[in-house]
C-alpha cells in the first residue's frame, strides 16, 4: 500500500510540475506562437536538418517582435524573466541576420541552439517565479 502512495504522490507532482510548465505558454498567446516557429525549427536542426530555420528565421523574428512586456500575463513578469525576453529578441534578430547572410551552418545551430536554451529558461523561469 505505502508503494501504491508513493507512485501516486511522484505521479501527482509530476503532473503538476508539467501543467506548471504549461501555464506561460497557455497564458500568452504570443509566446505560443512563438514556441509554434521554434519548435518545427529547432527539433528539425537537431536532427541536422536546417531547412526549416532557414525557411521560418522571418517568420520566427516577427514572432519575436510581437512578444512584450505589455502583453505578458502580469502573474509572470519578473526583473529576470523580462530580461531574458530581451535576449531571446536579440538573439533571435542575430539568428535572423545570420540566415539571411548565408552564414555556416554550424554558426546557425550554435545560435539557435542558445535561443532554444533562453526560450526553455523562460518557461522555467515562469513556473518558479509566479507571484
Amino acid at each position: 500500500m505505502k508503494i501504491i502512495k508513493s507512485l501516486f504522490a511522484f505521479a501527482a507532482f509530476f503532473a503538476f510540475n508539467s501543467v506548471s510548465a504549461q501555464t506561460i505558454i497557455e497564458k500568452w498567446p504570443q509566446i505560443k506562437a512563438y514556441h509554434e516557429v521554434m519548435s518545427k525549427t529547432f527539433h528539425s536542426s537537431a536532427e541536422g536538418n536546417l531547412n526549416p530555420i532557414k525557411t521560418y528565421s522571418e517568420l520566427l523574428l516577427e514572432k519575436a517582435k510581437a512578444l512584450s512586456v505589455e502583453n505578458m500575463p502580469e502573474e509572470f513578469r519578473s526583473p529576470k524573466l523580462i530580461e531574458s525576453l530581451v535576449v531571446l529578441k536579440r538573439d533571435t534578430k542575430t539568428l535572423y541576420d545570420l540566415v539571411q547572410q548565408k552564414g555556416n551552418d554550424d554558426e546557425i545551430t550554435k545560435v539557435l541552439g542558445k535561443l532554444n536554451d533562453t526560450f526553455l529558461s523562460i518557461v522555467s523561469m515562469s513556473k518558479t517565479e509566479k507571484k
